[in-house]
């Protein structure tokens, strides 16, 4: 019987073989691992291009309303999210501007410290997975599609102005252990560049508002003074100018405080106010004349709204016991005559100058062919 010399070469082959097996599974990793690392690589480029987009967008917009606007359909197409909307302060710097575009699906009012009793303050963003027994109180019914979300603190952390709360139906998406670096530079570009959109547009309605009044100043005339009416109120738009002016305001103001004269002229707007939309522009022309004009008014409600005015001031007295009484004049547009804002600006100035010839204290309408009539305070 022979025996078998082992000589150690089977052993050999077999480590030779387990090692190239590791080496062929560690290849194999190495390649899954530079395939994830690039597929990652990819999205992140996706990702900061989007973003880059974004911030282009963002950056043309012209006030806070068209920001918002801007804001929430460009995450909704460009991120493809289910969910996107704002929870901003109603007391802070936002709080009192116009965002009339956005729907109750897109912006909740909150009240002043609701953010912080929250604890949402306590940093820039929040990840959450949501489940029947795990929500977020702010949420809705209608939000019981979401599987998870995330909210980004905007503005300052000691007193932020705002929440942007974006979700998805995956639970994945914004699940706690996700990354968040993308999401808090998105609140830091989403909340610097509101915060400035509001500042430009304070700047802007300061620029062309009268600091003693609040109405309008010349400056806010002067872009649209030669244009046709059509251009600034829409076509076959008709027109009522009112122009006030109040009678021997300087002959009084001169000999008084000028503070005196300031409380006259800014009864004369709260008077003037009562009775018209706080849309209709009125325009602090220079002194104590103003303009007021007001798209869709006819003659009839023109000339009444005159005639309050003009008894409302008359029921007031200088602090000399004076009465105080103002002298209107008013113009028309008609539908088939395009004027310019100048022109019956003018036609307006020039039938206020007639109230005063003939008293003051009344109103007086301008002679063309769509005018008739006068009126005083009775």
């Amino acid at each position: 019987m022979s025996k078998k010399v082992d000589n150690g070469k089977g052993k050999v082959e077999d480590i030779s073989n387990r090692r190239f097996q590791q080496l062929a599974d560690e290849n194999r990793e190495l390649k899954t691992y530079v395939a994830e690392v690039m597929h990652r690589l990819r999205q992140n480029e996706q990702l900061f291009s989007r973003m880059f987009e974004l911030e282009s967008q963002v950056l043309k917009a012209t006030d806070p309303e068209d920001l918002c606007f801007t804001l929430l359909r460009a995450l909704r197409s460009g991120f493809e999210l289910d969910f996107v909307r704002f929870w901003l302060d109603r007391s802070s710097c936002i709080g009192d501007r116009k965002l009339d575009a956005l729907s109750e699906r897109d912006l909740v009012w909150v009240e002043e410290g609701e953010i912080v009793q929250m604890g949402l303050a306590r940093k820039r963003t929040w990840l959450m997975q949501l489940s029947s027994e795990h929500s977020f109180d702010w949420l809705t019914e209608k939000d019981s599609h979401l599987g998870s979300i995330a909210l980004l603190t905007l503005g300052d952390q000691d007193k932020p102005f705002g929440i942007l709360g974006v979700g998805s139906v995956d639970r994945n998406r914004f699940a706690p252990d996700q990354s968040s670096d993308f999401l808090q530079h998105l609140a830091q570009v989403v909340g610097l560049t509101l915060e400035h959109a509001v500042a430009r547009e304070h700047l802007a309605r300061l620029s062309v508002t009268d600091a003693v009044t609040g109405s309008h100043n010349r400056r806010f005339l002067q872009p649209h003074s030669h244009q046709p009416l059509s251009q600034w109120f829409g076509s076959r738009m008709r027109v009522a100018c009112l122009y006030a002016d109040i009678d021997h305001f300087k002959a009084f103001s001169d000999h008084l405080d000028d503070t005196v004269g300031n409380e006259i002229l800014n009864m004369l707007c709260d008077v003037m106010r009562q009775y018209v939309r706080s849309n209709d522009p009125m325009i602090r022309m220079e002194g104590d004349e103003f303009v007021l004009l007001m798209p869709g008014c006819s003659q009839e409600k023109a000339g009444d709204i005159a005639a309050q005015i003009v008894q409302d001031m008359s029921g007031s007295t200088w602090p000399d016991g004076k009465a105080v009484s103002v002298s209107i004049g008013l113009a028309f547009s008609a539908s088939e005559n395009d004027m310019a804002v100048k022109d019956i600006i003018t036609r307006a100035d020039q039938a206020m100058y007639v109230a005063k010839a003939l008293g003051g204290n009344r109103f007086e309408m301008a002679e063309d062919e769509s005018m008739c009539g006068s009126g005083d305070a009775g």
